[in-house]
């Protein structure tokens, strides 16, 4: 009767929602060009990178693979340490720092979406520096490609948050 019991509750624990499981950060990076982006999405199992090219014409698929526990173990540690909690939904500067705005000279638009702990966190920062986001990349641009890593240039913003 107790092996009944004990593999009954170890059944229900294999199906109730945990943490393990339930994660995700997503980023949307438009590069400051306008009809581009990138896409980062880091699962409880994979890293999917993709993105438009081409000035909004192509469809990337730049990468899909399968996470190592190690770097599920590191992404789990940067949920519990980040806090998601403290972003603002819009971070915005105007465009007046733009002499033009055109296919290369776009203002810098990013996208954070943070999924933990049965919540989700949404966050824009348009042509605006942030320092959350900023720890937030510093924290799994190890996990990129060197070429496809987020990059912000401090300089070439003027709203810093």
């Amino acid at each position: 009767m107790k092996k009944i019991i004990a593999l009954v509750g170890l059944l229900f624990a294999s199906f109730s929602p945990s943490f393990s499981q339930n994660w995700q950060i997503e980023i949307k990076d438009n590069l400051a060009k306008m009809q581009m982006e990138q896409v980062y999405r880091i699962t409880p199992d994979s890293l999917i990178i993709t993105g438009k090219a081409d000035y909004g014409r192509t469809n990337v698929n730049y990468l899909l693979r399968k996470l190592s526990e190690k770097e599920v173990a590191t992404v789990k540690d940067i949920l519990k340490k980040f806090p998601a909690d403290s972003l603002k939904e819009v971070y915005f500067n105007d465009y007046s720092n733009f002499k033009q705005i055109d296919e290369e000279n776009y203002p810098r638009s990013i996208d954070v979406k943070i999924n933990k702990d049965g919540k989700t966190y949404i966050s824009k920062a348009t042509n605006a520096w942030v320092e959350l986001y900023v720890r937030l990349f510093d924290a799994v641009n190890p996990m990129f490609p060197s070429e496809v890593r987020v990059l912000l240039d401090k300089s070439k913003f003027n709203v810093f948050y």
